[in-house]
């Protein structure tokens, strides 16, 4: 009996369990809106708006459905989707600059506004292009350093860099770094990470555009603390560790690894991944990275890197 109705409890618990995992997504969605010109307020027609739902398709997996629309002449739209509990949207127009949002859904109907800036946008970026034959100091790098001792011991010591957008420098110190990675030294799995009021928002490769020049801006929600490289990544946002300033980061599709001995008999591997990047320092437009707006370019001194040095490159992959 006692035994009965332990069973009858857990079944209970169970299936109250179940019903609020599911709570959170919305069926039969209905999104409706209009695209409008973020200056004048004026409504903006023939916007193209690329909308992916995402949903759970099982406990430990995510689907996505993906649907695209024009606006009309008045700059109205309407989207509908099967589920979900979120939606990413990406909306260009003629003449302005292109947008990429994150919206939960919390319920199936939805009634919205999506503001496009006048392009070009008056702002002043700070541009970050790597020399790709240089290791230079400069050079953003963020990487897991092994250093074993060439002694009887054969110990090995780990370090991370990781880098701050803030003043644009690679650092050991996590604490004052937005981004940095870890790697699993079974899997081979790189995971990037951010810092606790930051997030990192990623941008594949199979959406449309070319995200340097398309992509024009960055996300406000939907920033995860860590994720995993895939391999079809053509970039990330990140949100620095303040919660407000935002880059936009473009590493090589490639892995690089480097392997030489430290004087002391020491050999030491970096493993890590080089990138460019965008900074935006103007928190009035923190969020926008048109590529006609000026910028201030920099350029990486040529410095000495270890004799003996040897540097290999793999590319990214998942497995």
């Amino acid at each position: 009996m006692r035994k009965g109705a332990l069973n009858r409890g857990f079944i209970l618990v169970f299936g109250l369990l179940l019903v609020s995992s599911c709570a959170r997504e919305a069926y039969n969605i209905s999104w409706e809106g209009v695209v409008v010109d973020q200056s004048s307020g004026q409504p903006v027609q023939n916007a193209r708006i690329l909308a992916t739902s995402s949903y759970q398709a099982n406990i430990d997996e995510t689907g996505s459905q993906k649907n695209y629309t024009v606006s009309d002449e008045n700059g109205q739209f309407s989207i509908a989707f099967r589920r979900g509990f979120g939606i990413t949207v990406r909306t260009s127009a003629s003449g302005f600059l292109s947008g990429l949002d994150y919206k939960v859904v919390k319920k199936p109907d939805i009634r919205d506004t999506i503001f496009l800036s006048p392009y070009p946008f008056d702002a002043s970026l700070v541009v970050r292009k790597i020399d790709e034959t240089s290791f230079a100091s400069s050079v953003p790098f963020i990487r897991e350093k092994h250093v074993i001792d060439g002694g009887f011991s054969g110990s090995e010591k780990i370090t991370k860099w990781g880098f701050d957008f803030l003043t644009g420098i690679n650092t050991l110190n996590l604490d004052s770094a937005d981004v940095w990675i870890e790697i699993n030294q079974k899997s081979g799995k790189i995971v990037l990470n951010a810092s606790e009021k930051g997030g990192i928002y990623p941008v594949v490769k199979t959406d449309p555009g070319d995200f340097v020049m398309n992509v024009t801006k960055a996300p406000e929600s939907g920033y995860l603390k860590s994720y995993v490289f895939a391999g079809d990544e053509a970039g990330f946002f990140i949100l620095c560790r303040n919660g407000v300033h935002v880059a936009k980061m473009i590493p090589e599709d490639k892995i690089c690894i480097l392997s030489y001995w430290n004087s002391d008999g020491s050999r030491v591997k970096e493993t890590g991944i080089r990138f460019d990047y965008l900074f935006q320092p103007n928190l009035q437009n923190r969020l926008y990275f048109p590529v006609s707006a000026s910028a201030d370019g920099v350029e990486f001194s040529d410095e000495t890197v270890p004799r003996s040095l040897k540097s290999e490159c793999d590319d990214i992959d998942s497995n």
